[in-house]
């Protein structure tokens, strides 16, 4: 007989399932490197720090990211088209996390999991596979497949279509494209905010990492 599961789980996948700020610090390190000509005349930390400030945890439009690191390091010699080419190198700089793939064999058992996700299809999904996270997922949404963006609520409704369960949690680290509209659909929410921000109107559970979600699970479910 099938074991009947407790809930369905909808995650995120950008600094919710993988380190995505850890994989594009190793990426621009690796950047650098190759551009110290373009760069000669920058201060290598400060140019860092400036690329993770314009990138914005991955958050902003690529095409946009792209158009403004060129406007701002006009010496690079790319166009807004090969940074995006050069840029989905990104996956190969993930690093699987073998604590939280134990944690979710553990929970698939339990759980129905879904993944929805804003981005390109191509590198969500060669992420997910550079972390060894494809296989626990029952279902995998991403907006560029999807045809609609977090926080657009069509994105969630396509994704509660495929839900086996009424029990319904949504799991991310971003208020606005995560938290808020699972929030207005009533789903349960738990914020990975590992900064501890503050916002007028809490999601259900806060979790500073991923790893404490099981632990959590296990308390409200």
């Amino acid at each position: 007989m099938l074991k009947t599961k407790k809930a369905s789980l909808l995650f995120d996948i950008d600094n919710t399932l993988l380190d995505r700020d850890a994989a594009f610090h190793a990426y621009l390190l690796d950047f650098i490197s190759r551009n110290q000509a373009a760069l000669a005349e920058e201060d290598m930390s400060q140019v860092h720090a400036e690329m993770m400030v314009l990138d914005c945890h991955g958050r902003k439009d690529r095409k946009l990211f792209c158009q403004e690191l060129l406007q701002r390091f006009s010496g690079l010699p790319y166009s807004t088209e090969s940074l995006w080419e050069d840029h989905m190198s990104l996956p190969e700089f993930v690093k699987p996390d073998s604590v939280l793939n134990a944690m979710l064999e553990r929970l698939s058992a339990d759980y129905q999991l879904m993944i929805i996700s804003n981005g390109s299809a191509s590198m969500q999904r060669r992420k997910l596979h550079q972390a060894g996270l494809t296989a626990y997922f029952e279902h995998i949404f991403i907006s560029a497949e999807v045809g609609y963006a977090k926080p657009d609520t069509r994105l969630f409704s396509h994704a509660l279509n495929h839900c086996d369960h009424a029990s319904i949690v949504m799991i991310g680290d971003d208020y606005i494209n995560d938290m808020q509209p699972a929030m207005a659909m009533k789903l349960t929410t738990v914020f990975i905010n590992p900064e501890n921000e503050n916002f007028a109107i809490r999601p259900d559970h806060e979790l500073s990492n991923i790893h404490a979600l099981e632990e959590a699970l296990a308390c409200m479910i």
